[in-house]
Order: structure tokens, then sequence, then C-alpha cells
């Protein structure tokens, strides 16, 4: 059997698919990943083999200019301390349009050439997550099942997604526009199932034709010097922090992982932060106990440490929980505070608002993880529900029952 992954434009879509990926492969299929330039570089690293659709336009930067001009036009700024129900209910329709906007124009992008990939090369199976629109358009020109595959919790708007639970007639007319040019049906539900890597406790809504999976921590390659595989003296806490969202951090006027790791070396710990490059030079210097990495992937770091600060990513966040770490959550996206609820209900972490985000309240916040049982249980708890979940794959024969 021929399997087309095509993930959205970011490694951190990517990742999540990757196991299953990998579980075709070895299960004697053929895989192939199809996607924009910006995923192509992590999908060849990964193993897998890498076609480039499309390149034109860039999602992430799309998605940043929706949110400055619905910005400008309201006045409003939807970020970690400002909670979606707040909004006007124009203001909400608007970043509805907005945001999805970007999502519609990568599908034009990928359009052309995700469908003659298709078509030529004739898979047996598409997989995509529910923001995917090309990947379904592709899918039912070629008439290949798709699968959807998700990347962490489902917050409620995911079901108003086109393809994944909305019906055609409140589909954008752009996207409509796009299906018809190709002859293709606009479908509310386009998947024959939806892969969820996602623990059950971490899962608190419904799943369409779900099918579980256990999450396996990928967060890319690379190579593990000999520290980090031995025991540190001192508790060790990993930051993970999302750097590009921390405007309105209140922090410092500096970097803001430059106070954040001083305040969390003060509790007596070692104290390793994984930065991007381009952020290394910015950090300057810092304190003797904080060691910054950027050539790890997370999941390397994190499985040896005691707790873990970081934004919410999904992936970010999972990769914590399945190694049963202990985590305080700071989310700087309102996008982001679904995912740090649905940790802390849990009790396997803590949900810090971006309204208190110093670095001695998040310090405040790490000190009972390090110290306190509740937390280290509760960790340890969702770590062994991940690993009660199916392999991938034993996924890989539940989705061959939907086909």
């Amino acid at each position: 059997m021929r399997v087309l992954f095509v993930p959205a434009a970011a490694p951190s879509h990517y990742f999540p698919m990757a196991p299953l990926a990998w579980a075709f492969r070895l299960a004697g299929h053929e895989v192939c990943v199809a996607g924009q330039p910006p995923v192509l570089d992590p999908v060849v690293r990964s193993g897998m083999t890498a076609v480039a659709v499309g390149g034109g336009y860039d999602l992430l930067t799309g998605l940043t200019e929706a949110t400055e001009t619905v910005r400008r036009e309201t006045g409003h700024l939807l970020s970690g301390s400002t909670g979606w129900d707040s909004l006007p209910a124009d203001v909400r329709r608007r970043y509805g349009e907005m945001r999805g906007a970007p999502h519609v124009r990568t599908a034009e992008d990928m359009a052309d050439d995700l469908v003659a990939l298709a078509r030529g090369w004739r898979p047996d199976l598409m997989v995509t997550d529910p923001l995917g629109y090309a990947a379904a358009l592709a899918a039912e020109t070629a008439g290949v099942p798709l699968v959807h595959h998700l990347w962490g919790p489902q917050p409620p708007s995911l079901a108003k997604f086109p393809g994944f639970g909305a019906a055609p007639e409140r589909w954008p007319e752009d996207l409509l526009k796009l299906f018809g040019r190709f002859g293709a049906e606009p479908r509310a539900v386009h998947s024959v199932c939806t892969v969820d890597p996602c623990p059950p406790s971490l899962q608190p809504h419904p799943v369409p034709r779900q099918v579980r999976t256990r999450y396996l921590s990928y967060n890319g390659s690379g190579r593990v010097p000999q520290w980090l595989l031995r025991p540190a003296a001192r508790p060790r806490i990993c930051v993970s922090w999302m750097t590009t969202n921390t405007a309105a951090a209140g922090l410092a006027s500096q970097h803001p992982v430059s106070t954040l790791v001083t305040a969390l070396v003060a509790l007596d710990a070692e104290v390793v932060a994984v930065v991007r490059p381009a952020d290394r030079e910015r950090i300057g210097p810092v304190p003797e106990g904080v060691r910054l990495v950027t050539d790890l992937p997370l999941h390397t770091v994190v499985a040896g440490c005691d707790a873990a600060v970081n934004h919410g990513g999904a992936g970010t966040m999972l990769t914590a929980a399945c190694h049963g770490v202990p985590q305080v959550v700071v989310p700087q996206e309102a996008g982001l505070v679904f995912n740090a609820e649905c940790l802390a209900a849990t009790g396997a972490g803590v949900a810090v608002p971006a309204s208190e985000t110093d670095p001695e309240r998040i310090a405040a916040g790490v000190a009972p993880l390090l110290h306190e049982r509740q937390w280290r249980e509760a960790a340890r708890r969702l770590r062994a529900e991940n690993a009660a979940q199916p392999a991938p794959s034993e996924a890989i024969g539940v989705i061959q029952e939907f086909m």
C-alpha cells in the first residue's frame, strides 16, 4: 500500500505524524510526505521521503499578519490573558474570518502540485491534519481515503473547520471555488477516521471516528551529549519557551529566557533551556547552573528532568507528559490556554495566566513541582495512561478497517 502524508507547513504538525509514518514503513508500506518548504527538512531528517508542493505562500506569516490586522481594526489582541468568550461577538467573527483565510491561501498554494502528485503517484491512503484542506481536495479528486491526524487536545472550534465538521454552506467562498475548480465535492467530513495520539484525560471533547494511539515523543533528530545521560546533582528543570510570543509576556526588556532562567536557578536547580539558534546571542550571559542548548531535540532533554516550563504548545506539552514530567505552562496565545487548562485538569501541571508571567511568579509555580509528591504522581499517571494506548503499529490495522 502507498501512503501519502500531508502535514501543515510547520514541523510541530509533522512530528506527531512521524511515528505513524514509521509504523507504515516498518509494516512494509511505501510512504511519502508532501508539504510546503518549511516542513521538508524535518521530514528528510526523520528518515522519510519528501516532495515539495506549493511554496509561494507562508502560512505562519499569514497567521501572524491576520492577528495583527484584527488588532489594528478592532483594538483587541487575542492573547493568553484575553479569553475568547470575553471578546465582542463581531471581534470573534472577524478573528475567525482572518485566522481561517491563511489556511485557505495555503490550500490554494498547494492544490495544483498536490492534486498532480495524488493522481500521478496514486496513493492508497492519505493522512493529514484537520487544517489540510489541500489534502482533502487531492484525496477527493483522486478517489483516495483520507485520514485526519490530530496533534494534541481538540478544541471545540476544530469541529467548525471545513472537512472536519463544518457544513459546506459555512465554508469560505474561496475554498468552495478551489474545490469547484477541480470538480471536487465539498463535504462536511472528508476523512474516514481520525487518529488521536492524545491521552484520554487530556482530550476533553469527542473525536469523530477516533483511532486511539500512543503519543511517542519525537521532536527531531540530534546527538545526545554525555552530560544529559548522567543523573543531575540537583533537580533539573527544562525550559522551552516560544520566544515569538513574548511581546505581551511582561517579563523584561531583555530576552525573556534571560530573566526566566535566573529566577529558576535560584531554586537550587540545574536549568536546561532549549532555545532557537537565532535567539542564542540575544540571551547573553546566563548564571552558573544554566545550560543553553540549541541543537538538541526537546524529547532528549525533558526525559531526564524533574519539571518543565513551557508555552503550552501541544507537542511540547505532550512530550513532557509522556515522560511523566510535571509542568508549569505559560500560554501566550489564546489557543494555547486551552492546552494549559487541559493539563491542569489532570493535576500534572500548573497553568500560569499570561498576566502573571513575571519570572518570580513562574519560579514560585515550579517550586512545588520539585518537592511535593502529588505533582509527580499525577504526571506519572498521565505517562502510564499514554503508555497504555495502542502503539502506532496497532493503529494501522484499525485504520484499514475504516478504508
